[in-house]
């Protein structure tokens, strides 16, 4: 498809969902749809949850949770980098070695941050909408139509709206042509994803995957909410830039979460090798400015900060 022309009939709603009456089976435009579906999500001004470390290391399974704050307005995570085990055992882990020089006498404790201090956001799109602060109006059709016109590099002027045969009311708003875009996208199908049918979006990079790093996306057919994605990358830092990861959203309180973050490999971190690495959210709940500010008091080290989401491309 690189170097053809592309047009997207682009049919939106400003009130309802996208669904499958509504949208053809393009692959452009239900990826356009599952932007659209983020962008129209609306979240506390700020948030108190859980993020839950679980790795399995030498046949055991670890677990580690961190109290987590959100400012949604400001897009600014806070955390805790003292897990709830190290809060519990103030000398395992961090403590000092004693011994006398070229001589060790104890042996260090393993890391307790199996993966390093997870500073992430629970409503994070992976880079499928630019992130919008609560407190955004919603966007106009008009706004709607510019944003995606500069997604896809857009070469022609959007016609009028023509109106639209359908028993929902629905019309066209835009039409989008473009011949250079950040992924060639394929529909792979409709499968079930939690008891759902989903479309089963292909998503190749046409240029720095290092940096686009969507692989696979599965977009609600009813809603247009996005159910899962595979990453080929998940955080900024870390000695595994390449490791795919499976992301699965669910809703809470009506609007759009990450539920859980899965490993597709080994994750090999400070000396030890997990065979199966798990980071989940719950306990997801607005919260007051106040306990924001008590999470946001500790101040973790840079070089703990290895599970940290990327900007967006």
């Amino acid at each position: 498809m690189r170097g053809r022309a592309i047009v997207l009939m682009l049919v939106l709603s400003a009130s309802a969902p996208v669904s499958a009456q509504t949208v053809a089976p393009d692959p452009y435009a239900i990826f356009a749809g599952a932007r659209h579906y983020w962008e129209r999500q609306h979240y506390p001004a700020r948030l108190a949850y859980t993020i839950t470390v679980d790795v399995l290391e030498g046949g055991i399974h670890k677990v580690e949770h961190y109290a987590s704050a959100y400012d949604a307005a400001n897009d600014a995570v806070a955390v805790n980098p003292l897990s709830d085990y190290e809060l519990a055992h103030p000398a395992s882990g961090r403590g000092v070695n004693l011994g006398i020089p070229f001589v060790r006498l104890s042996k260090p404790d393993p890391p307790l941050d199996f993966i390093g201090v997870p500073s992430l956001a629970p409503n994070f799109s992976f880079a499928i909408a630019p992130f919008v602060p609560s407190d955004a109006r919603p966007k106009t059709s008009a706004e709607l139509v510019r944003e995606i016109r500069a997604q896809f590099h857009d070469l022609k002027p959007t016609p009028a709206p023509t109106p639209l045969p359908s028993a929902e009311g629905l019309r066209e708003i835009a039409i989008v042509s473009s011949t250079r875009h950040r992924y060639d996208i394929t529909l792979v199908g409709i499968e079930s994803i939690g008891g759902a049918p989903a479309y089963h979006l292909a998503l190749k990079p046409t240029g720095d995957p290092h940096r686009f790093r969507l692989r696979d996306v599965w977009v609600d057919v009813a809603s247009g909410a996005t159910r899962r994605v595979v990453n080929a990358g998940n955080f900024v830092d870390g000695p595994w830039p390449g490791l795919t990861w499976t992301i699965d959203f669910a809703s809470v309180d009506g609007a759009l979460y990450i539920a859980r973050e899965h490993a597709g490999d080994p994750v090999a971190f400070r000396g030890l090798r997990y065979l199966d690495t798990t980071v989940s959210f719950s306990d997801i709940r607005p919260a007051a400015k106040t306990a924001l500010d008590a999470i946001a008091q500790y101040r973790p080290n840079d070089r703990d900060l290895f599970a940290k989401e990327p900007s967006d491309p």
